[in-house]
């Protein structure tokens, strides 16, 4: 596989995690058009996808530099083991490969596997959040959940802004690789680096809605080119839960 090859696998990984309208939001936040983004994905054109272009998508997407020059091991199987920060989870760097089957009941429960806890997220006025990532080496343990996202995280809520739905010293799941519909509670990242947890309300042309979780301030919209990520919130696990498990 070439350099092009390599660069047309990563666009179309983040295409499918798009889903459906994928290449207009894709152009919109690495400043291109659809047009091109088709012509690079058809069979017959087969447009190059240049270095420039590439570094833009790594930044709007939130990937290490190079990103979209490699393919790693991504497999619960391959992937390597240890602490992981906050942007390491969400690069989609690392994924950890145990995988652990808890059987709560006589039934059998599908497998889950351990999310690390990259972070906190400390609530803050009008939805907004502070994700305070760990030192390398750090976690806050794990949470043993099922989930088809190898690249799903946890994070640690502090602060009481997200109550009643989410309340201090909780965590919430992560699951960045799926498309967020309307309803969903999601974390979103802004293009100046400030980031809040709402619902999303909804995704129109070039636009943004969001509400808040606890119904305490106006719904806001932003224009997409504002936004680098919007990642759905799967899960909300309680304190004391035994889906937790704490870093030994």
């Amino acid at each position: 596989m070439d350099a092009q090859e390599i660069r047309r696998a990563r666009l179309k990984e983040l295409l499918d995690s798009l889903g459906r309208g994928g290449k207009a939001r894709l152009a919109e936040m690495a400043g291109t058009s659809p047009a091109y983004i088709s012509q690079i994905t058809s069979e017959r054109t087969k447009a190059n996808v240049g270095s420039d272009l590439a570094r833009r998508i790594e930044k709007a997407f939130g990937k290490p530099h190079g990103w979209m020059d490699r393919l790693e091991p991504e497999t619960a199987a391959q992937a390597p083991t240890g602490d992981y920060s906050y942007a390491d989870v969400v690069s989609g760097t690392v994924v950890d490969p145990e995988i652990d089957a808890f059987d709560a009941t006589e039934h059998k429960l599908r497998k889950g596997r351990k999310i690390p806890v990259v972070g906190q997220a400390q609530g803050g006025p009008d939805g907004y959040i502070s994700i305070h990532d760990y030192p390398a080496g750090h976690s806050d343990g794990w949470l043993v959940l099922a989930t088809n996202d190898p690249y799903a995280y946890g994070l640690r809520v502090r602060g009481d802004s997200m109550r009643p739905r989410i309340k201090s010293g909780e965590y919430i799941m992560v699951e960045p690789s799926f498309e967020a519909q309307p309803g969903d509670d999601v974390v979103v990242k802004f293009q100046d680096g400030s980031a809040v947890a709402k619902e999303l309300l909804w995704v129109r042309d070039d636009e943004v809605c969001l509400g808040s979780i606890n119904n305490g301030v106006p719904p806001m919209t932003r224009p997409i080119s504002a936004v680098q990520t919007i990642h759905r919130i799967a899960a909300i696990i309680p304190r004391g839960s035994p889906l937790y498990q704490a870093a030994s």
